[in-house]
């Protein structure tokens, strides 16, 4: 429930309506605030959130928390298994793990099959979890003459500048 949505909903009942004895009961104060708050079509509502890049995706959840809300929005949009669904979900994922999975040579998720997007995903994401431990209890050593495993690791993020291509 947004705030903003409740503050002005209360005064709305306080101040135009003459007060929460303006319902006749229960049921009509409980069907007015249904009607203010909740969708009136869940499914519609769940498929588009689902396709809201600005409102919806990994962001700065774990990828096993943007799975759980991913698969409820699924569940309540009534998504069919396919193409449209794997493509969905791979949009949603965090950008360094989508360019990770994006770049695998072998072992690429089939994009008819969720289910293999998820599991792709998380050990993609259990192989960024393991390195970040790694480095962060042997920290690579900072060199002007060599190439550190951090850039190796995260190719053309925010954190590691891209690696230049020697001329030839």
């Amino acid at each position: 429930m947004k705030a903003r949505w409740a503050s002005t909903y209360a005064l709305r009942i306080l101040w135009r309506l003459g007060g929460v004895g303006s319902f006749t009961d229960w049921a009509a104060f409980k069907k007015d605030f249904q009607a203010e708050f909740f969708s009136i079509d869940p499914a519609k509502s769940a498929a588009l959130a689902l396709h809201n890049r600005e409102q919806y995706g990994q962001g700065k959840q774990t990828l096993d928390e943007y799975i759980d809300s991913f698969q409820a929005l699924v569940e309540q949009a009534a998504y069919p298994d396919g193409l449209q669904l794997c493509l969905t979900f791979r949009d949603g994922l965090h950008p360094t793990l989508m360019e990770r999975i994006d770049n695998l040579a072998e072992g690429r998720p089939d994009d008819e099959q969720i289910a293999s997007w998820y599991k792709v995903a998380r050990d993609q994401w259990q192989l960024m979890e393991i390195w970040q431990e790694l480095h962060r209890a042997h920290p690579a050593p900072r060199s002007t003459s060599m190439v550190t495993l951090q850039h190796l690791a995260l190719p053309h993020s925010e954190s590691a500048p891209a690696l230049a291509t020697p001329a030839l």
